[in-house]
C-alpha cells in the first residue's frame, strides 16, 4: 500500500513539474503571434525638434486650407504638405461701399 501511494505521489509530482515547464515555455503559436506583432509595429518616429531652425516662412496645405508656418519644420510637424517658400497670402476683405 505505501508502494501505491509513493508511485500516486511521484506520478502527481512528474505531471505537476512537466506542466511547469510546458507552460514556461512559449508555444509555436505563441511565437508566430509576437513575431507577426513586432514586424508590423512600425518602428516608432521620432520628431525632430524645431528649436533653433531658422525663421523661413513657408505655406503648406493641411487638409483643404492653406496655413503660413514659421518654418518647414513646424509645418512637417503638424502634417501639413506641398510647403512652399513664403508666407500664405492674405485674402483681401470685400469692403465696397455702396453707391448712392
Amino acid at each position: 500500500m505505501k508502494i501505491r501511494k509513493l508511485a500516486y505521489a511521484t506520478f502527481v509530482g512528474l505531471a505537476a513539474v512537466a506542466f511547469v515547464i510546458g507552460s514556461a515555455v512559449p508555444s509555436e503559436a505563441a511565437k508566430k503571434k509576437k513575431a507577426a506583432a513586432a514586424a508590423s509595429a512600425a518602428p516608432a518616429q521620432q520628431w525632430p525638434t524645431c528649436w533653433g531652425a531658422p525663421y523661413a516662412p513657408v505655406c503648406a496645405t493641411k487638409g483643404s486650407q492653406n496655413f503660413s508656418y514659421i518654418n518647414a519644420c513646424y509645418a512637417m510637424k503638424d502634417g501639413a504638405s506641398k510647403a512652399k517658400a513664403g508666407g500664405c497670402k492674405v485674402a483681401k476683405a470685400s469692403g465696397k461701399k455702396k453707391k448712392a
